[in-house]
């Protein structure tokens, strides 16, 4: 017996079957068929001039491909003018209500080849799954297809291929794009769901059933990732600074400026302090305790009348500096995917990739040159004291690795599908199959997976029409599937000790024998009367401050690391041999 023209193995009719929405759906094997074909070529009805053979390929994620060759009758035709032309077609078969028909392709005359000696078009006709998606906007797009993309992975969608953008987003989706043969783009799931037909023993065409085993090399079940993100601390450091003038026993009238009255000196004023702190690199931030001789009036025990019309001469000061400036910090975020029972049956099969992302904010373009009296309201202090602000960009960081550990993830899962189970059944069999459904195979072998290529093959001269059927099968193992979110930052903090106050001396002549050092920081003056003996040379009136060396260390590029592990687990669909 033949169905098809093509030998079957025996089996019991109404054998086969398998539980979708809770009914069984059998695949009858018919005894005899009648059946037929019929091709559109736009509103033309072309089927009468089929020569030869239809193949139609359709296969997840890759346009679906249709070649027949048509014979031209003796009147003029523009071959030409049929490119682009709409090509649908439908296989036909009878039943006892009248004929059957299914549309198996739908697209577009793609490129005609014309033979001349035997007037026959060869034509080859395609869904143009690339050109849709090129024609689609982004937001239609990531609709459509999902996934994780930021343009710290990838490149600019300005001026880019639309196609290339929407491969992008499925390098984080565990499933397929592709076209349905009535016209709508879909996303389809590469996981197994329950088996809408169930093949039993006897089903398929002598010598078609065939078993690819994935190559062990091609198994990639351990990704390093190597993830880098650079931003800038904004550090502000404080130092106290006091300095008193050596005569003086308190901050009171009485104790500070009637004993400085009575043995006077020049002194500093706060405009020479605030030049100080700046020459040292710091700004003189609020809060500042200032001892200053007071203005004209009558001071003192005995009472004496004092004038002066300068409100700004120092007999002591508390202050402190802000010295500002920016170090770079460098986080590395070692992230390892891992499908843990695949590892254990073969040992690892490693790809590496990473990504790099740098915060550049203009927040810290002025910080160092800009004039502040004390700390930011956002600045947190660290363990030395310091008061800082890091210019961090936590949800873009966080989708950058949300980004590459999808794609490991799924490229972990798209590996270990490379079990191909392939077999061939009289179209009639076929119809109703598509791209989106599992199927359980139970004839010579035991398989069940998710559709993963259909290809049909009418021989009109050989009056057979065969499908061949290839399942993608899952096999690696494992049940947890840990959450991909980034680890905590690694600790950046940096050690050393919290800035003591400053005493800053003074040096003043006029009272014993000393000489001028020029490197000595505080202040430098003179008395007003002066002891015998005195250098002859008068100090220079001055007030110096020498900011503390910073280390290297809090200035330079910081670096930091972490490193967390996420196991996959890869479904194990069903494969007995």
């Amino acid at each position: 017996m033949q169905i098809n023209g093509a030998p079957l193995n025996s089996f019991a009719l109404n054998s086969a079957g398998a539980i979708q929405g809770g009914e069984v759906e059998p695949v009858p094997a018919p005894q005899s068929t009648l059946w037929s074909c019929r091709i559109m070529l736009g509103d033309e009805d072309v089927t009468a001039q089929v020569t030869g053979s239809i193949r139609i390929e359709r296969e997840e994620g890759a346009a679906a491909i249709a070649e027949f060759s048509l014979y031209l009758p003796e009147a003029v035709v523009d071959v030409v003018g049929w490119t682009g032309r709409a090509v649908e077609i439908y296989y036909r078969e009878t039943l006892d209500a009248g004929w059957l028909e299914e549309k198996r392709f739908s697209g577009w005359l793609e490129q005609p080849s014309y033979d001349p000696r035997n007037r026959i078009v060869s034509c080859e006709a395609t869904d143009r799954l690339q050109d849709l998606v090129e024609a689609m906007e982004i937001a239609d797009i990531d609709a459509l297809v999902g996934g994780i993309w930021t343009v710290d992975v990838f490149e600019a969608t300005d001026g880019r291929s639309r196609w290339d953008y929407a491969g992008e987003r499925l390098a984080s989706v565990a499933g397929s794009l592709d076209r349905s043969v009535a016209g709508a783009l879909r996303l389809t799931p590469w996981a197994a769901q329950a088996p809408l037909k169930r093949f039993a023993s006897g089903t398929t065409i002598d010598g078609s059933l065939s078993v690819d085993i994935a190559k062990l090399s091609d198994r990639v079940n351990q990704v390093e990732l190597d993830l880098k993100y650079r931003f800038s601390r904004l550090r502000e450091r404080h130092q106290a600074f006091n300095w008193e003038h050596p005569d003086i026993q308190g901050w009171s009238v009485d104790n500070g400026f009637c004993i400085w009255r009575a043995n006077s000196t020049e002194l500093p004023t706060i405009d020479m302090l605030e030049e100080a702190l700046s020459s040292a690199g710091y700004n003189l931030l609020a809060g500042a305790e200032l001892l200053t001789v007071p203005l004209s009036g009558v001071y003192c025990d005995p009472p004496q009348a004092w004038r002066n019309d300068f409100d700004n001469l120092l007999l002591a000061a508390d202050v402190v500096g802000g010295m500002r400036w920016v170090q770079p910090v460098t986080e590395s975020y070692a992230l390892t995917v891992v499908a843990s029972e695949s590892i254990a049956q073969a040992g690892p099969v490693l790809r590496r990739d990473g990504a790099s992302l740098e915060s550049e904010l203009a927040r810290a373009d002025d910080w160092e040159s800009a004039e502040f009296t004390g700390p930011e309201s956002d600045a947190a202090q660290d363990a030395i004291g310091d008061y800082l602000v890091d210019l961090r960009e936590t949800e873009r960081l966080e989708l950058v690795a949300s980004c590459i550990l999808s794609g490991a993830r799924v490229t972990a899962l798209g590996s270990h599908r490379g079990n191909k189970v392939s077999w061939q059944v009289p179209t009639s069999m076929a119809l109703g199959i598509d791209l989106v459904h599992t199927l359980l195979m139970e004839d010579r072998i035991r398989a069940q997976g998710k559709v993963f290529s259909l290809i049909d093959e009418y021989d009109i001269e050989g009056q057979t029409a065969i499908s061949t059927i290839t399942l993608a099968i899952s096999r690696g193992g494992g049940t947890i599937d840990d959450p991909l979110t980034l680890p905590p930052p690694p600790n950046s903090e940096v050690t050393g000790e919290v800035p003591e106050l400053i005493q800053l001396p003074t040096q003043l002549r006029g009272r014993g024998l000393m000489t001028y050092d020029d490197e000595l920081d505080g202040f430098a003056g003179n008395y007003d009367e002066l002891d015998i003996g005195s250098p002859p040379d008068a100090f220079p009136r001055r007030h110096q401050m020498t900011a503390p060396e910073v280390p290297a260390e809090h200035r330079d590029e910081f670096t930091a690391s972490t490193s967390r592990t996420y196991r996959v687990a890869i479904p194990n669909d069903l494969l007995e041999l």
